[in-house]
């Protein structure tokens, strides 16, 4: 089984392609592997916060890109790794890669923009610095960038 780079990727998961996934073109749909990424990366968040409940998420997806760079098919071994890659005042940068786990071949990449979210005002609320260390802490780096709205963080 091919393994993402360690030092890239600190959170893996495998993938199985089952049937529901597939399409008429008898490959995994396009959409499918945009659930692949929120799976993991919904686990990746409960795993670096300690987050038990999805209720409890305090964040929302603002931005998805995705690229496609070869098909997967019925019964294919996949691997997903998720990272957090920048983090900023009130959201942070995601990079999932799915990668065939027999091939190597590099299946799709996605990009996400996900912002901190208050439910009860229904608002974008400041990372907190508990979970600002948590995700540096996880990813074993820093990865603050100061924005314009950025305060200087100490």
């Amino acid at each position: 089984m091919t393994h993402l780079s360690e030092s890239r990727f600190k959170y893996v998961r495998p993938i199985k392609v089952v049937f529901r996934d597939i399409d008429g073109m008898r490959h995994v749909n396009h959409a499918q592997y945009l659930t692949y990424a929120e799976s993991v990366r919904n686990e990746y968040w409960q795993h670096v916060t300690g987050i038990e409940d999805v209720g409890d998420f305090d964040f929302v997806l603002a931005e998805l890109t995705a690229r496609y760079h070869s098909p997967a098919h019925l019964g294919d071994e996949l691997v997903v790794g998720v990272r957090i890659t920048e983090v900023r005042r009130s959201s942070w940068l995601m990079e999932h890669e799915i990668k065939n786990a027999l091939t190597s071949a590099l299946v799709a990449e996605v990009f996400t923009a996900a912002v901190m979210f208050d439910a009860k005002t229904g608002k974008s609320m400041p990372l907190s610095e508990t979970r600002r260390k948590q995700i540096e802490a996880f990813e074993g780096r820093s990865l603050t960038v100061l924005t314009s709205k950025s305060k200087t963080i100490g």
